[in-house]
């Protein structure tokens, strides 16, 4: 199977997967918005669609076969990476940023949040750069690392103000000895 190929089939796991562990582990906040796409999401898909075309047509010298198997490994490293936050935080792991505390919500710092304090965002990130490289697209691993950085910068920033609200010390002990994840971001 080609790069176009593994990146369908990348899409197609990804997708499903994260509507099928929503489905495990918060089924009555299971919808459409459980798969996951939005515009903005879907426009950077038909991008990296678009790019990788043109360059099979016009440059198929940017083809480098270790750049692919370093982004399929990136693809897979990254899926491993979010899905492990994912079961790991089971019921506390919410697409939506939650803005009141939950009875049931307490402050996940074991597993894999013993070494990242959101690996769900650096699986994800890891992953959707991994994507573009495996089809090789120079431009779109550009766009799609600045893009995931600038989001990811801004959602943890309020994602661990509101976490510092419902769990106050505790939170800031955690924060203080855990990176984020994500390069840059605090």
């Amino acid at each position: 199977m080609g790069p176009f190929g593994l990146f369908m089939v990348a899409l197609a796991f990804f997708h499903i997967s994260e509507f099928s562990l929503t489905a495990i582990y918060n089924r009555k906040d299971l919808g459409w918005r459980s798969w996951l796409f939005s515009k903005p999401y879907c426009v950077a898909i038909l991008a990296a669609c678009l790019e990788h075309a043109a360059e099979l047509r016009w440059a198929p010298f940017l083809y480098l076969p270790a750049v692919s198997a370093l982004g399929l490994a990136a693809v897979v490293a990254g899926e491993l990476l979010r899905k492990t936050a994912m079961v790991t935080a089971a019921h506390n792991f919410t697409h939506l940023i939650q803005t009141e505390r939950r009875p049931q919500h307490r402050l996940v710092t074991g597993g894999i949040y013993s070494r990242l304090r959101h690996p769900g965002y650096a699986g994800w990130m890891l992953w959707a750069v991994g994507t573009q490289l495996l089809l090789c697209n120079p431009l779109c691993t550009l766009g799609f690392a600045a893009a995931a950085w600038r989001f990811f910068a801004s959602r943890i920033a309020y994602e661990d103000h509101l976490l510092s609200m419902f769990f106050g010390a505790q939170f800031e002990r955690y924060r203080a000895t855990v990176p984020s994840g994500i390069p840059l971001v605090p």
